[in-house]
């Protein structure tokens, strides 16, 4: 069996080749894809599922709900929640890697996810960017029922969306096709958590 296959075979079995913990976030904006996504890689990779529309306060889901963007203040304690409760998840037994759903549209929304799981020490993370031409998150929002995020805040979340350029360099964030057909969308997801994971045990083995 080759070294690559052997990777593959211990992360679809339940984790990295070393003891290091994950938390991967996949990221994007409303409809992109993220919660299915997450699903698909939690379940094949034996991982904990967070979603992370689970830790908005009430008046963030009113301001949605009413199709009203929300601010940087509305989403500082969002995120927040997020990365406090990952952290403390990750640290008791019994869950190895974290897989958590999460809009985290701006750099400074990354950046501040990256360094509450700093403080946490030996934590790795990595982004999984779902990117979607807006026509598709449109139609799909709009075929969404009993969501509280409307169709009309797919602009606003665009309008705010930075993506890694070559100025603004995020090697922990990997761009994924969400445009494709949803197994294309999970696959390519998928292969670039392996990818991360094997890249980053192969590191660790070089300087032991």
């Amino acid at each position: 069996m080759s070294t690559d296959t052997t990777q593959t075979a211990v992360l679809r079995d339940g984790g990295c080749m070393d003891d290091t913990r994950w938390i991967v976030f996949v990221i994007g904006s409303s409809a992109s894809g993220k919660s299915v996504t997450a699903k698909h890689i939690a379940d094949t990779l034996h991982a904990k599922y967070i979603e992370g529309d689970d830790f908005h306060p009430k008046a963030n889901i009113e301001k949605m709900s009413h199709g009203e963007a929300l601010t940087d203040a509305d989403r500082a304690g969002w995120l927040e929640a997020i990365s406090e409760h990952a952290v403390v998840h990750l640290r008791g037994p019994g869950t190895h890697h974290l897989i958590v759903t999460c809009s985290a549209l701006k750099r400074d929304y990354r950046r501040l996810l990256r360094t509450g799981a700093h403080r946490a020490g030996d934590l790795r993370i990595l982004f999984l960017l779902l990117n979607v031409p807006e026509e598709e998150l449109l139609r799909r929002s709009n075929g969404r029922a009993n969501h509280f995020a409307k169709s009309n805040l797919v602009r606003s979340q665009l309008a705010i969306l930075e993506l890694p350029d070559e100025e603004h360099p995020e090697p922990d964030v990997v761009l994924i096709d969400g445009d494709q057909p949803l197994p294309g969308v999970e696959e390519s997801a998928l292969k670039a958590v392996e990818e991360a994971w094997a890249k980053a045990d192969q590191e660790e083995a070089a300087h032991k």
